[in-house]
């Protein structure tokens, strides 16, 4: 229990440094700048638009929600969650 904790509050660590990197790069460029999970895939070498292309029926249209939020609310929401789930019990 102790690792999925560890692990769900690395998830929302990263959701909030990247939630600061937009804001930094929104104060850089005088208007608002929010990267899509789609383009952050795209860093590591996945692209994500193909993906969500080739993927078969509503998987696709569901991947290509994901595809199009900002990465930092995708993976905050599932570290919330994760740390609501697994968080200690009296």
């Amino acid at each position: 229990m102790a690792a999925f904790r560890f692990i769900a509050w690395v998830l929302v660590a990263i959701a909030v440094a990247l939630l600061g990197a937009d804001g930094i790069s929104s104060m850089e460029n005088g208007e608002p700048v929010m990267r899509t999970t789609a383009e952050i895939l795209g860093l590591v070498g996945i692209d994500g638009i193909s993906l969500a292309e080739n993927s078969p029926g509503g998987l696709s249209q569901a991947l290509g929600t994901v595809m199009n939020l900002p990465l930092w609310a995708v993976i905050g929401v599932i570290g919330v969650v994760l740390t609501l789930v697994f968080r200690p019990m009296d």
